[in-house]
């Protein structure tokens, strides 16, 4: 008998329910696995950009000069700015000063915030010590506080909406109001806003509290014609009105909030959003989980649970995915992802260089992928001779390392020089008779990928679906195997698919030839 898998990236990993309960298309654990169009690809590697930064990166934010793109970074101290001049990086300190000397700033892990006002890069360092800051796009000017900003005055979260910035959990002197939603007067064209009187009556700048509830503000983000405003655990949409009160806020979720700052992605008129207990997507009226009854519970078993407040999320908008990324057990850094396809709907895992924070947008042109660029070995790169990556230079996604890197993701096939540690594994097969022992003689899969280059593909039996299967290994070697031969009997069956000398590889479908042969 001929059992028929197809489409092997078309349901991705489901971790949370029994194996042996699920659809022959899922897979039951992956590392570095990518579901794309209904098949399942070695994840994109990663590798480094920009040269070596001059102070480890916790935030990245792209910006436009004049045609040039540059990418602004924050350390927890410092701020620099890197761009390519004449084929080569070039690191503008940009930290504030006083009279010629950097003032350190004083942020922590996952306290910065970023938004651009009228094309104004803005970071603010959430803590109550320093103001948001502003860079005017001359590399010869360095951050400075935020113009007109009140004296005395700091936010956890601040972010732009339509013309106004919008300041969220504000601490006044040595008072802190985490219900605050506080805003400005609206900026002017190419300006930053000019009052944050409430007081005063010829402005409408404003404030009030999201009081109801005991769950503080965390973040916002806006989405379509709102600002949503992220509590613990609520989400309320603030509305532009206009008339005396400018502002109108209502609550849209009273069940979930954001986990942390930076833990929401835009995509299509939705937020994705990580939560203290769950990824749910909603358009500003309804939610709903994307991991339940797939990830869900794993990931919240596998997060650190003592460093949980560095997770954050990240949209990698070309391959349609958002990663949302996390410290496993015993890290204090995020080192794994949840990756979410919104389209396909599926879900992978995937391991990380220990990372702060990501954005995507615009790198330079020079950093395509280009032959003197190109880490992947000569006899296993796919790329054209001296072309460009797949990936166009308008949608990269910037990673910032604590290596004191800043790594662009799917400029590789390996991950930063070193080959990807990828496994796909289904078990629990049954095919529908659990009470019968099947013989496997035998699996035809429809690899693609460098002729010569191999994976090894794994076998295995269980007699019970919840303990680990025993396994007979086999070299598939791309372009040359058809068949991998192999006579393993049991009650459940399992498959895997694993890293071998192939650094660019895609599984489409595959076959299993089986004998049953007889029942308890």
């Amino acid at each position: 008998m001929i059992i028929n898998v197809k489409n092997c990236g078309a349901m991705g990993v489901v971790d949370d329910l029994s194996n042996h309960e699920l659809p022959i298309e899922a897979w039951t654990d992956a590392r570095n696995v990518r579901f794309l169009d209904g098949y399942a690809h070695q994840a994109g590697g990663h590798s480094q950009a920009y040269g070596t930064p001059s102070v480890v990166p916790y935030h990245v934010l792209p910006v436009i000069i004049s045609g040039a793109r540059y990418w602004i970074y924050a350390s927890l101290a410092k701020i620099y700015a890197v761009t390519i001049t004449a084929g080569a990086a070039v690191h503008t300190n940009l930290t504030r000063q006083t009279a010629g000397n950097d003032v350190d700033y004083a942020a922590t892990a996952n306290s910065w915030t970023s938004t651009v006002l009228g094309g104004i890069p803005i970071l603010n360092p959430g803590n109550t010590a320093d103001p948001p800051q502003q860079w005017d796009l001359n590399t010869a000017n360095n951050f400075a506080a935020l113009s007109n900003w009140p004296a005395s005055t700091y936010c956890k979260s601040l972010r732009a909406y339509k013309n106004f910035l919008v300041a969220l959990n504000v601490t006044k002197t040595t008072t802190n109001y985490p219900y605050m939603v506080k805003w400005s007067h609206p900026a002017d064209p190419g300006a930053v806003p000019s009052s944050w009187d409430p007081t005063d009556a010829t402005k409408d700048a404003g404030e009030f509290d999201l009081a109801d509830g005991y769950d503080q503000i965390v973040d916002g983000a806006a989405l379509r014609d709102s600002l949503m405003i992220y509590k613990e655990n609520s989400v309320w949409r603030l509305d532009f009105t206009g008339g005396a009160y400018v502002h109108r806020a209502s609550k849209v979720m009273g069940t979930s909030g954001a986990m942390n700052r930076n833990c929401i992605a835009e995509i299509d008129g939705y937020h994705i959003v990580l939560t203290t207990n769950d990824i749910v997507i909603h358009d500003g009226v309804q939610a709903r989980s994307v991991l339940d009854k797939m990830t869900r519970r794993w990931l919240f078993n596998n997060m650190d649970s003592d460093n949980q407040g560095r997770a954050f999320v990240f949209k990698n908008p070309y391959f349609n995915e958002v990663f949302i990324c996390y410290p496993s057990v015993g890290s204090t850094i995020p080192d794994a992802a949840i990756v979410y396809n919104y389209n396909d709907k599926t879900v992978s895992k995937r391991t990380l260089p220990s990372i702060h924070h990501a954005s995507f947008g615009q790198v330079d042109n020079s950093l395509a992928g280009t032959w003197a660029s190109d880490p992947d070995p000569w006899s296993s790169d796919l790329t054209l001779w001296n072309g460009g990556e797949n990936v166009p230079n308008i949608s990269r996604v910037l990673m910032a390392s604590n290596d004191t890197k800043l790594f662009m993701l799917d400029a590789s096939s390996s991950f930063d020089g070193v080959q990807n540690d990828w496994y796909l594994e289904r078990r629990g097969l049954s095919f529908g008779a659990p009470e019968k022992i099947k013989l496997v003689k035998g699996i035809r899969p429809r690899i693609s990928g460098n002729t010569g280059d191999n994976i090894t593909v794994k076998i295995g039996s269980q007699d019970d679906p919840f303990e680990a299967p025993t396994y007979t290994s086999m070299t598939h070697t791309i372009g040359e195997t058809v068949r991998n031969n192999c006579l393993v009997a049991g009650r459940y069956i399992a498959v895997r698919f694993e890293d071998g000398t192939a650094y660019n590889s895609r599984i489409d479908s595959y076959d299993l030839e089986i004998e049953e042969l007889g029942n308890w």
